[in-house]
């Protein structure tokens, strides 16, 4: 890892502040070894054993003794309040792919802001893990098997239209918005899907149950351009 830059050439696991299963953090870091925290997530790693490559944000919400465990070395202390610990963090690290916990649940406006910093930073590839869900911004082209019936939600952040194989309801002849139509609750016709949203604007939301599949399917896909 370069001090400065966070690039990383394997995929890693970002921990925020909200709260964070032991089993969720253990199958994150089975598959991404490489732990950043984001502000009070340093809290999270250091309960669970793990002591974080380096801690990034404005540092409102680490603990003193977490801190004095990690090292100043370490932290990355950034003061813009003009963005969250989440989007800072994004903003500092170059990785494959990033695995993000403790981003979902416990406060609703926290959680949101993560879901816009997905669309907003759409050059990143992030799977974002909660309790039963994994969320992650939908890439140009994305293939992935699931099971028969199996739930997908595709939640437009703006004005968008996706073509897609495998739902049980069609999506290619709906332009989908916030302020009209969303894709909830949709689900598998049979196990594999494919998804083209035609902008960096949709979220595809499905069961926890399928975090490895989501992650190899998300590194295999192509980026979206950022020119």
């Amino acid at each position: 890892m370069n001090k400065t830059a966070l690039s990383f050439d394997n995929p890693i696991t970002l921990v925020g502040g909200a709260e964070v299963s032991t089993d969720n953090f253990k199958e994150s870091i089975q598959f991404a070894s490489n732990v950043v925290a984001a502000d009070g997530g340093a809290n999270t790693c250091l309960k669970y054993g793990v002591k974080p490559e380096a801690v990034i944000g404005d540092m409102d919400s680490i603990d003193e003794i977490s801190k004095t465990q990690i090292g100043q070395d370490l932290i990355h202390f950034v003061s813009s309040q003009d963005d969250t610990d989440f989007e800072k963090s994004l903003k500092r690290i170059s990785a494959p792919l990033i695995l993000g916990l403790g981003f979902l649940g416990d406060r609703l406006d926290h959680q949101m802001a993560a879901q816009t910093a997905l669309v907003k930073h759409y050059d990143k590839k992030v799977l974002l893990i909660g309790r039963h869900d994994l969320v992650f911004l939908t890439p140009p082209e994305f293939s992935i098997t699931l099971k028969n019936k199996c739930r997908v939600s595709i939640y437009p952040m703006g004005e968008c239209s996706i073509g897609s194989t495998g739902l049980r309801w069609k999506t290619d002849d709906i332009v989908f918005s916030p302020l009209s139509t969303i894709g909830t609750s949709n689900c598998t016709k049979g196990d594999k899907i494919k998804l083209y949203p035609r902008k960096p604007l949709v979220l595809t939301i499905i069961p926890k149950d399928f975090l490895i599949p989501a992650c190899l399917a998300l590194l295999d896909s192509k980026p979206w351009p950022t020119n």
